[in-house]
């Protein structure tokens, strides 16, 4: 199981990068923008997306990322590849406590990817 486990972490990790360097984005970037910018500029949805997740709010976060993904928005493709790149980083137990398991972060990943219209074959829960 915890090969199983480790192999998942290495190929969202590959997907997220993978995707990064196709839309020419840098693998890691932590928003940094000040707090009256939070709802205005292009990186309000990845600092929300941040807080959610440090506040342990994993399913919330990834709700509003779904709401805010459309087709076209660089941005809010990059802020998703870069939340699942940071859920990633979560232990088991971590993710196990937010009801999430690192095969649900492969899927939601790769659905964000997919409403972009980016399909990768040989990543993905279905190529174990």
């Amino acid at each position: 199981m915890f090969m199983q486990q480790d192999w998942l972490m290495r190929q969202i990790e590959m997907l997220v990068s993978t995707v990064l360097r196709l839309l020419g984005l840098e693998l890691s970037q932590e928003p940094s923008q000040p707090e009256e910018l939070r709802q205005s500029g292009p990186d309000w949805l990845e600092q929300e997306l941040f807080r959610l997740l440090g506040q342990g709010q994993l399913g919330k976060a990834e709700d509003l990322l779904f709401e805010h993904l459309k087709p076209g928005d660089k941005d809010a493709l990059a802020a998703a590849l870069r939340f699942y790149q940071q859920a990633n980083t979560l232990t088991d137990p971590e993710l196990e406590a937010q009801d999430f398991t690192r095969e649900e972060l492969m899927e939601g990943l790769e659905q964000a990817v997919k409403k972009y219209g980016l399909c990768l074959p040989g990543f993905g829960p279905g190529d174990l």
